[in-house]
């Protein structure tokens, strides 16, 4: 996303050469395609691409499991692989998720009113007990993996077996945090998660948990009994399994090129909720956004997702089958401080203030020091809006608006910094005690946005004597490097969930809290997570979620910078396609190809 250390001329020139040569490269074989088809020699072509969706993404999957997976491009296959136990929608009023299934959202549907009740969720009804202790799902019985073989109650136990084994190490071992037996340290699944026959599902709590958060994680993805159930779990990560996916929903696996290209094609068995639409959908790694952009323009490619605003006008006008479309607020920038010195709790599993970063003040100066703004007037525009927690202004219900953003202060932020000791040296760099506040500031590859914030962070931080180097790594790297800890500064992104559980985020308890990278503890935060899980009535925890945002603002665990209005590129020989909040891919299954016959040129 940066050249390391510095923007120099020469590196600049090269990679601008680079891309002249993608871009002639690009025209010269669309150019031949044209020519070919003009000739009648183009129908093969021209077939393919009336029953293949090419999306250009940014990085690859790092798995195709959901037990184990973590990027956004996983969690995109995931959506068109595997069954879902329950359907969602998000209120748009409210900022509050509905969670339905088969029988729920049937009811739910007023006669004469045109809308197609959705037919994907596995669950048929769900119960939640007097006393929110317990949850009963009952399932389809028509429900059937890829090989046949029924998905079963069992199928959903196993898989939250999984998901709590410490071995396997799921990134989403919070969502158990409720079950029986969490509160002593370990999940007794015989007793939290019952199946006393195929088609009834019964999960038990601890304590009384709210219908939308019981809702909500009792909902993860699972993966078919039958065929891991010989895999170990020290095995399970390396599992050829892993390259063979097994699902249930409309598209399945046809070959997985690593760094290259998923190809998923239509299952035309699966009835959750049905075969997609379009026969063949191509995921296609790009990382460079100049080449993404080219190809959407020629056509090379159907779907680029974050369009940059200035590319806008340019696109429209060099090819008039290209569409804008636009999603928020929910993925956000950011800069990651390490609040804890992670070598030493690496090495000893003792917590010690980052030298650099384990002062909240220290944090605050840096955000004083950042111009947000200026990075939203230069590159986002009307398409971004200060961010000041992880709560985003679409959650309606929660958000805090009472909250000023901390302003672009470099004065404030000297002072602050000077408080804490840190002093110009003799080369105007900030030191104290004879260290420099000098750092790395890492990010991944291919993120023009980020290329684009993280020089103006380097140049304000420079500006009150703080030395930021700035270094790219390839995104599985970058990756890797910030879920091991090895990270002191980072940029990166964050997609919210859509109903508020931040404890895998900010819980003092890093081996749970697997997000928490900055190793970020703050025992109120976690008691305010508590006593609003208590809260039957979501709109009732309210007051611990204003709290908790003040808290985040106060202590500044990360640089929050801005939310993201998402801009996608669309070739508009896609029909069908509802753009929403829970995503780009909502509802890829019902999309449509219009034939390339009938496209306007």
């Amino acid at each position: 996303m940066i050249e390391k250390s510095a923007e120099r001329v020469s590196s600049l020139s090269i990679r601008l050469a680079g891309y002249l040569l993608v871009l002639f490269t690009l025209f010269t074989l669309s150019s031949c395609n044209r020519h070919n088809d003009s000739k009648g020699n183009g129908s093969k072509s021209r077939a393919a691409m009336d029953t293949t969706l090419v999306i250009s993404m940014l990085g690859d999957a790092d798995y195709l499991n959901p037990v184990i997976g973590a990027t956004v491009t996983s969690s995109n296959i995931f959506g068109l692989i595997y069954p879902s136990l329950l359907q969602s929608e998000f209120d748009t009023t409210t900022g509050l998720m509905n969670y339905m299934a088969l029988e729920k959202k049937l009811r739910a549907v007023t006669p004469g009113q045109g809308k197609k009740a959705p037919k994907g969720a596995i669950a048929r009804s769900w119960r939640l007990s007097d006393d929110h202790k317990s949850l009963t799902y009952i399932l389809r019985s028509d429900a059937f993996w890829d090989d046949g073989k029924p998905i079963v109650s069992a199928d959903f136990k196993f898989s939250y077996q999984l998901y709590g084994n410490p071995v396997i190490a799921s990134a989403r071992q919070q969502y158990l945090a409720e079950l029986v037996g969490a509160d002593k340290g370990k999940v007794d699944f015989d007793k939290a998660i019952e199946t006393p026959n195929d088609t009834t599902l019964i999960f038990r709590f601890y304590k009384p948990v709210p219908e939308q958060l019981a809702l909500f994680h009792t909902s993860l993805t699972p993966l078919p009994a039958h065929r891991w159930k010989d895999v170990k779990p020290d095995e399970f990560r390396h599992s050829p399994l892993n390259l063979t996916p097994l699902g249930a929903g409309p598209y399945k696996l046809k070959s997985w090129q690593q760094q290259q290209e998923i190809l998923l094609v239509s299952s035309r068995k699966s009835n959750l909720p049905k075969p997609g639409n379009i026969p063949a959908i191509s995921f296609k790694v790009v990382p460079d956004y100049t080449v993404r952009v080219t190809q959407l323009q020629t056509g090379t490619v159907d779907v680029v997702e974050n369009i940059k605003p200035e590319d806008f006008t340019a696109l429209l006008k060099a090819n008039r089958q290209i569409d804008i479309k636009t999603v928020g607020l929910r993925v956000y920038d950011y800069v990651g401080w390490s609040n804890i010195d992670q070598a030493e709790y690496r090495k000893n599993g003792t917590f010690k203030p980052h030298p650099l970063f384990g002062s909240a003040r220290v944090r605050v100066a840096l955000t004083n020091a950042i111009d947000r703004q200026a990075i939203i007037d230069g590159y986002l525009k009307q398409y971004g809006v200060i961010c000041n927690n992880d709560i985003s202004p679409s959650l309606k219900w929660a958000y805090n608006n009472r909250i000023t953003p901390h302003p672009y202060d470099p004065a404030k932020a000297s002072a602050l910094l000077k408080s804490e000791g840190w002093l110009p040296g003799p080369d105007g760099i900030l030191q104290k005690n004879g260290k420099k506040f000098s750092f790395v500031l890492y990010t991944n590859a291919g993120n023009a946005r980020r290329n684009y914030a993280s020089v103006i962070i380097q140049q304000n931080l420079r500006a009150i004597g703080i030395d930021c180097k700035l270094d790219v790594q390839e995104s599985n790297v970058f990756f890797e490097s910030l879920q091991s800890g090895k990270l002191d500064a980072w940029m990166a992104g964050w997609s919210i969930g859509l109903e508020i559980d931040p404890l895998d985020v900010w819980g003092s308890d890093l081996k749970k809290s697997r997000f928490n990278f900055p190793g970020y503890r703050n025992p109120r935060v976690d008691e305010l997570c508590e006593l609003a899980k208590q809260k039957m009535d979501p709109v009732e925890a309210k007051p611990y979620w204003l709290e908790y945002q003040e808290i985040l603002h106060r202590d500044q665990p990360i640089t929050f910078l801005y939310w993201i209005k998402e801009t996608q590129g669309f070739n508009k020989r896609i029909e069908g396609a509802e753009l929403n909040i829970s995503g780009t891919f909502y509802n890829v299954d019902d999309w449509r190809l219009r034939p390339s016959a009938n496209i306007a040129q």
